[in-house]
């Protein structure tokens, strides 16, 4: 028999939930394993544990104790979510204060020019990048791309 297989079967086995043919497999198998016979003492033992736990008599006031502390829990929650839903909205507000001073700050910050000057200080002057760039005051890639290969 495959260890796995028994493995998943152990819970089943000990509480006799296996056909007879997979009792007696897994039992065959427990036999001759050590760590299989120490998860069924295990789980034979949770089982005792369990069983011992029903027989606890609960006091007639149990229920009533439970439905109290529900209730204060309860009321705990409700105290909690009025400073809750505001610190939200605080902080909601916050976000968007920033990012609108984000959005601004970035819409009047003037972004550098780039210029023919740049890229042509130092060089004598091409008639052809002259011609390309010179009337304009502002360069896009395609301008040097142009500038570049025409020369």
């Amino acid at each position: 028999m495959k260890h796995k297989l028994s493995e998943r079967q152990l819970s089943a086995y000990v509480d006799n939930e296996l056909s007879e043919s997979d009792m007696q497999s897994v039992r065959t198998h427990v036999e001759g394993c050590a760590q299989c016979q120490q998860q069924v003492q295990v789980l034979r033992a949770i089982r005792m544990s369990i069983r011992d736990a029903a027989s606890v008599v609960l006091p007639d006031t149990f229920v009533y104790s439970v439905q109290r502390a529900v209730r204060q829990q309860e009321q705990e929650y409700v105290i909690w979510l009025g400073p809750e839903r505001f610190a939200r909205n605080i902080v909601v507000a916050l976000c968007v204060i920033v990012f609108a001073l984000v959005a601004v700050g970035s819409y009047l910050t003037p972004q550098p020019v780039v210029g023919e000057e740049r890229y042509f200080s130092g060089e004598p002057s091409d008639s052809a990048a002259h011609a390309v760039i010179g009337i304009q005051h502002e360069l896009s890639k395609d301008d040097v791309m142009i500038a570049a290969l025409s020369r």
